[in-house]
């Protein structure tokens, strides 16, 4: 291979990757999958596509080491908003927030990594999802709230948000809420009560039910 492309330094190689994934991710954002190409990427970043190449072996392996990338980032902001909370409910209805506004907030890694062709890093960044939400769900059957499947109780949680997020993700902007924020809080409450004060017994909703405690 030839071109006037300048060799990174020894020891350079991983800022350059970085400095590739960083373009990756806005041209995600900006255009979506389809106009996320190895030759979009080098173009950006003024090198040859045999350079990006280096770095990814396919535009599938950039996609997804694009969308893993923000994704790692949930993690540390789950952390961080149900740290040093008590309450293990307030706790996980914190993370439901967290997760909600970050799918909002990344819809084009998000469809891929949950809605798009699994690979196997998608399906492992899932399966930590549901592990971390299920350590929160059993952390509030071990303070008291009657849970008889951590497990189940973790799926529907799951849904609750994943559906939150899904349905305004597949629309256009201008159809979303005007406030979000009101709309990820209302989200993440109802999938947190949903999925607890039914975790034990899922009684049939009634008029008496909704009125009872007015």
């Amino acid at each position: 291979m030839t071109g006037s492309r300048t060799r990174a330094a020894k020891g350079q190689g991983g800022l350059l990757r970085d400095h590739l994934l960083d373009i990756a991710g806005r041209i995600l954002e900006d255009g979506g999958a389809g106009a996320l190409t190895i030759r979009a990427v080098a173009t950006s970043a003024g090198v040859t596509p045999p350079a990006v190449y280096l770095h990814f072996a396919s535009k599938q392996e950039l996609v997804h080491a694009t969308c893993l990338r923000v994704w790692s980032s949930l993690f540390i902001e789950l952390e961080a908003v149900s740290r040093g909370v008590s309450d293990p409910v307030t706790a996980l209805y914190e993370t439901c927030v967290a997760y909600v506004a970050f799918g909002l907030r990344h819809p084009a890694q998000y469809r891929l990594v949950m809605d798009g062709e699994a690979t196997e890093a998608s399906r492992h960044n899932e399966d930590a999802c549901f592990r971390y939400f299920r350590d929160k769900v059993t952390a509030c059957r071990d303070a008291g709230v009657p849970v008889d499947s951590a497990t189940e109780t973790t799926r529907l949680l799951c849904s609750g948000v994943h559906g939150a997020v899904s349905l305004l993700i597949h629309q256009e902007r201008d159809t979303w809420p005007a406030d979000t924020g009101r709309y990820v809080a209302r989200a993440a409450s109802s999938a947190v009560h949903g999925a607890l004060l039914t975790a034990s017994h899922a009684a049939p909703p009634s008029m008496a039910a909704m009125t009872a405690s007015g």
